[in-house]
């Protein structure tokens, strides 16, 4: 029995070293690869299996949402608003920059079609916050020109690469927030968020592939006036709608935590719900 987990704790290791060494999934955060190499050695003992359950994994969490190097689209948005034109005003020279980087990440590029509706019926339901915490938030905080926030807002946001975090934490330089970026896993490490705001667009599917119930778990630890959080109507691909009912999805994630849901409302391909509780 010994040798038995002695031999999956090796490969487990053995795992993660390879996937860190890649060059696609080397930023992405220890604990994820850590997590998803421990999955696949418990599953397969035989290797090959094992780095082809773990590639999906990480796949389904990070590499199918990218079209490019998202890091580096966000450090060209920064670059491109400090040496702007001067008779641009702030939120046009945010937006004219941010519009065509949102490309890099397949949930932004499909959102950027309906931004500013988006974030109408946000604010609508919601309010001007003074805090938002962005939970997976890939390249969404990008989207804050779009956002009614109150002045000097705190903005948190979270993603799995370190690469992109890094990035996304030069974007306090330009937002009129006070935008502060983590490397973290949801499904391993929940965090207890305070903020008059959550985000949680298109996460729940992804995270409770991850594991199942993740989604629930994380709302359960949140502590935030407001959630919004949104599914997506179609797969990524666009070949295929979701068989499941978008109603019981949200209803299971919510299920045991403190929210309710109050409202919804339908943009393009996104579903969006808002949560209070």
């Amino acid at each position: 029995m010994a040798s038995m987990a002695e031999s999956q704790a090796e490969l487990a290791d053995d795992l993660t070293r390879r996937i860190r060494a890649s060059a696609k999934y080397r930023s992405l955060d220890e604990s994820l690869v850590r997590r998803v190499s421990a999955e696949a050695a418990l599953r397969f003992s035989d290797r090959k299996a094992a780095v082809k359950y773990a590639r999906r994994k990480l796949h389904q969490a990070f590499g199918a949402f990218l079209s490019g190097s998202a890091a580096r689209e966000v450090t060209g948005v920064v670059q491109a608003v400090r040496s702007g034109r001067p008779d641009l005003t702030t939120t046009a020279a945010l937006r004219a920059a941010a519009l065509p980087a949102m490309r890099a990440h397949a949930s932004s590029a499909e959102r950027s079609a309906w931004l500013a509706p988006f974030y109408d019926q946000v604010t609508q339901w919601c309010g001007i916050p003074d805090s938002v915490a962005d939970l997976a938030c890939g390249l969404n905080p990008l989207a804050i020109p779009w956002m009614a926030l109150a002045p000097e807002a705190s903005y948190w946001a979270c993603e799995i690469d370190a690469e992109l975090v890094a990035a996304l934490a030069g974007l306090d330089e330009i937002m009129p927030v006070r935008l502060t970026a983590v490397s973290c896993d949801l499904v391993t490490s929940v965090p207890a968020v305070r903020a008059d705001l959550a985000l949680m667009l298109k996460t729940v599917t992804t995270i409770d592939q991850q594991s199942a119930g993740a989604a629930g778990r994380l709302l359960a630890a949140l502590d935030c006036g407001h959630v919004i959080l949104s599914l997506p109507r179609r797969s990524l691909s666009g070949r295929r709608g979701y068989s499941a009912d978008p109603a019981a999805i949200v209803q299971d994630a919510v299920a045991g935590s403190r929210y309710q849901i109050r409202h919804e409302a339908a943009f393009g391909t996104e579903l969006l719900y808002h949560l209070t509780q």
